[in-house]
């Protein structure tokens, strides 16, 4: 029963100065699941493209980075939410570029629509579950 307890937090080298600077982790690994915290669609310069639609994409990409350093792919990921900036402007888009990480079976999504993120150029930010094969929990 310990086990289940026991937290192991994953911070990829990108996520690494925002760890230091806040103590959050990039997910956190709980038994057989991982947590990831919300991901935005910043560049590895910090810098966020003013296209929404390469934001969503780079979100993608940005989780995808996690999930790897925690040995998980999107293809573990069985549940998100979604908070995004003009929610109905890009439902489509959004539909297209999450077709690109995601496979059958899909996991659970809830996309939320909101005002403004902390970061004051991020249009969206996705955070997410994933379960974890063969970790032996």
């Amino acid at each position: 029963m310990a086990d289940i307890a026991r937290r192991d937090i994953v911070v990829p080298d990108t996520w690494r100065a925002f760890f230091e600077a806040t103590h959050i982790p990039a997910a956190v690994r709980v038994g057989n699941q991982l947590r990831l915290t919300g991901h935005t669609g910043d560049r590895e310069d910090g810098t966020f493209s003013d296209d929404p639609e390469e934001q969503m994409r780079q979100t993608f990409r940005n989780i995808a980075i996690t999930l790897a350093e925690a040995g998980a792919s999107w293809s573990d990921v069985v549940e998100i939410t979604s908070y995004r900036v003009r929610l109905r402007a890009q439902a489509e888009a959004t539909l297209l570029i999450a077709a690109e990480f995601l496979t059958s079976p899909y996991p659970a999504w809830t996309d939320v629509g909101i005002s403004e993120l902390f970061e004051p150029d991020a249009l969206v930010e996705i955070s997410c579950v994933a379960v974890l094969r063969g970790s032996g929990s």
